[in-house]
């Protein structure tokens, strides 16, 4: 197997092409699943606000795919810490009839995929949407042209490196983007919160001053009172939750500890319930006493159901069923415009690394 490898990846460098300076390519925010089998939207729970490595592969190739993961999985050593931090890694099932989660799994597994290296699959309709979006469709993928895909979600800037680079051509394409993350004074912010150079008053006017309720029954207006001038991490949740959101309240309980004196005062935190029907504030207050979350700086809203739906929209959340509520914290510094969304499996101390820098933007 190494020997047959070895050949491959010396006919990669012998059949290696130009990238392409700019890509433009069209996101899809479908509805995929990964290697664990849990539901995930391309867009904004993948990609997320991530500088993006993207290959696209099969597991039953036994001919351009290896090489790809055999590239990547180079790249996911080099990157170090700065995978999932920074860098995520992404791949993308040409054949989702047959590439079940487990089957990716099991692939993944031959390349030492770690935490932030995502395998993707999926119904074929939405797999042949985001795989079109990205130019990356090949209706015989037998035939599939080999490729990847660099990209920064928070400019917009994509980069094709066609054919099979080299580790270190994807990882100057990764750096560059990363240098200009450090040197740009301005960030694009989630998906319809307008542009970064937006004023206050039309911030506002976004998130709005839509009356809440926190866990002391106050009423407070969410951009006026809760998000004006602060770094935030927003949650969501509801105090009848025996699954999810408890470890979501036990996450923010290690952030909190790895922030020390930083919270509290340079960092916030939110939690918004998604079931206000139940949650009055009374119910808010019984689930921070529970699970020791009754802090300074941490506060929980409710509301009516109008009210609470209309912030949750702002924020890019839609809940059908309570329990479908997302798992992700939306971390953002109001003042600078600068957002991003963190997974909740995470580790505490990179969370509170990235909470810093953003504390640290202008």
């Amino acid at each position: 197997m190494a020997g047959f490898l070895g050949v491959l990846l010396l006919a990669a460098v012998a059949h290696a092409q130009h990238d392409s300076p700019s890509t433009a390519v069209r996101l899809v925010d479908a509805e995929l699943l990964n290697q664990e089998g849990v539901p995930v939207h391309f867009k904004r729970e993948v990609l997320s606000d991530k500088i993006i490595v993207m290959d696209f592969v099969f597991t039953s190739c036994t001919t351009v795919c290896p090489v790809l993961s055999s590239l990547l999985a180079g790249v996911q050593e080099s990157l170090g810490e700065r995978l999932e931090t920074e860098v995520r890694l992404v791949s993308v099932s040409l054949d989702p009839v047959r590439d079940t989660p487990a089957r990716l799994k099991a692939y993944a597994t031959r390349y030492k995929a770690r935490q932030g290296w995502t395998w993707l699959t999926g119904d074929k309709q939405g797999v042949v949407q985001v795989l079109g979006g990205l130019g990356a469709y090949a209706p015989d993928y037998n035939n599939h042209a080999p490729m990847v895909l660099v990209g920064d979600m928070r400019t917009g800037k994509w980069v094709r490196l066609n054919g099979f680079p080299s580790q270190e051509q994807i990882l100057a394409r990764v750096n560059e983007l990363a240098a200009a993350r450090r040197s740009s004074t301005t960030v694009e912010p989630p998906p319809g919160t307008g542009s970064a150079s937006q004023p206050e008053e039309k911030s506002r006017s976004y998130f709005t001053d839509t009356p809440l309720l926190t866990q002391e029954g106050k009423t407070v207006r969410f951009f006026s009172d809760v998000l004006k001038d602060r770094v935030v991490v927003i949650s969501f949740f509801f105090t009848r939750c025996q699954t999810a959101c408890p470890l979501l309240t036990q996450k923010l309980l290690q952030v909190k500890r790895e922030l020390g004196a930083q919270f509290g005062k340079e960092v916030h935190f939110l939690s918004i319930s998604v079931d206000p029907a139940f949650d009055t504030p009374r119910e808010l207050k019984k689930f921070a006493q529970r699970y020791q979350a009754e802090t300074e700086g941490w506060t929980f809203l409710t509301g009516s159901k109008e009210d609470v739906g209309q912030v949750l929209s702002r924020l890019g959340q839609t809940v059908g069923e309570v329990e479908d509520h997302t798992t992700l914290f939306i971390a953002g510094n109001v003042r600078s415009r600068h957002w991003t969304r963190l997974r909740s499996d995470t580790p505490a101390v990179a969370i509170a690394e990235r909470l810093r820098d953003l504390a640290g933007r202008p």
